[in-house]
């Protein structure tokens, strides 16, 4: 029985995939246009839900800890800066 893969991301996330896939796609077609045979990338799409769940985690986890490494180093900078004298 074949599972339904469920993108759980917005559409923006979609697209980016989308685009992703595109730039590396493989695939091999025929002379009328149709598929030959199907790249890794494509089948990822409609056979491998853990996979895009662990690209969708990545991704977000990795917005995340840029986002705090930079919060942080903003936070320490302003932490070392001189007291002014009064």
């Amino acid at each position: 029985m074949a599972m339904q893969v469920v993108w759980h991301g917005t559409q923006q996330e979609s697209f980016d995939l989308v685009n992703a896939i595109a730039r590396n796609c493989t695939c091999e077609f025929g002379l009328m246009g149709v598929r030959l045979a199907t790249c890794a990338p494509h089948r990822m799409l409609t056979e491998d839900q853990r996979a895009l769940n662990g690209l969708l985690f990545a991704r977000r986890m990795a917005e995340r800890l840029r986002r705090e490494e930079f919060s942080r180093a903003k936070s320490l900078a302003n932490a070392r800066k001189p007291l002014g004298i009064i």
